[in-house]
């Protein structure tokens, strides 16, 4: 089986050829692009890694970058501070009619994929006591299709170098590796932080999302287990923590990908 890529269509252009050019290694958005391109491929080996078990995936897979989720707020305040976008997704998943390059669900699983590289996970503009990953996580649970009918599974996936999920150093802590590991083995945690926003409901309710908390599954990888690539940040003295790689021309020949780059920077 071979996926797609959907993309906004000035996301090459606009987002991953600068980064390269200017050998921006902390671009999140070039390793993401790069993981995507990986597995074009074999998405069904994606599926594995991000969901820990092989889910199947439609005839037509596709894996979306930098879509918007559905909405779950009214459009007002949704548009103005609650709409997220996603890294990456994979499983059932169409545009929405009407909404631009919003996606929804269509059947029976979906992924969504946040990626850290250098940042952590910020807090709302307006309520500052609610954070990135919670809010992605609302939009997730309650992604549904045309008739209203709820995926059986959602999985939300953080992807970050290995340096901070397993704390290899003394700059490693992030807000992020707190909160996934509460929303994963304390799931009140989770549900307090989905009850914070007071925003009224597009098309549900609180109650609603809370009772899918159980068809909820969180999971962590990291760069280099997806990419294949070996230890890629290190602690840095003077300073906090470097990439252990020097340019993305590394990056792309050490993954075999040189056709890839030289297609990019032609």
């Amino acid at each position: 089986m071979q996926a797609s890529l959907f993309h906004p269509s000035p996301y090459v252009d606009i987002q991953i050829l600068p980064a390269i050019q200017k050998n921006i290694l902390s671009a999140e958005v070039v390793w993401t692009y790069l993981v995507a391109r990986k597995y074009m491929n074999d998405p069904q080996a994606l599926v594995g890694k991000l969901c820990g078990t092989n889910e199947q995936l439609p005839v037509d897979s596709k894996i979306w970058l930098e879509t918007y989720l559905f909405p779950t707020r009214i459009r007002k305040e949704e548009q103005n501070v609650w709409k997220i976008r996603s890294d990456m997704a994979i499983g059932h998943f169409e545009l929405a009619k009407d909404r631009g390059n919003q996606i929804q669900s269509n059947g029976e699983w979906v992924c969504i994929a946040e990626s850290k590289w250098f940042d952590d996970i910020h807090a709302n503009s307006q309520f500052p006591e609610i954070y990135q990953l919670s809010q992605i996580i609302d939009h997730a649970l309650l992604l549904h299709d045309k008739k209203g009918r709820f995926p059986e599974k959602v999985y939300v996936t953080l992807i970050t170098p290995k340096y901070f999920k397993e704390k290899q150093g003394k700059f490693s802590d992030r807000l992020y590796w707190s909160k996934y590991n509460d929303y994963k083995f304390e799931p009140g945690k989770l549900e307090n932080d989905l009850r914070l926003c007071p925003f009224p409901f597009l098309k549900h309710d609180i109650e609603t999302m809370i009772s899918r908390i159980k068809v909820l599954t969180i999971r962590w990888v990291t760069f280099e287990e997806l990419l294949g690539l070996p230890n890629l940040i290190e602690d840095y003295v003077p300073g906090k923590y470097k990439a252990t790689i020097n340019s993305w021309k590394e990056v792309f020949f050490e993954m075999g990908e040189e056709e890839l780059y030289n297609d990019l920077v032609k």
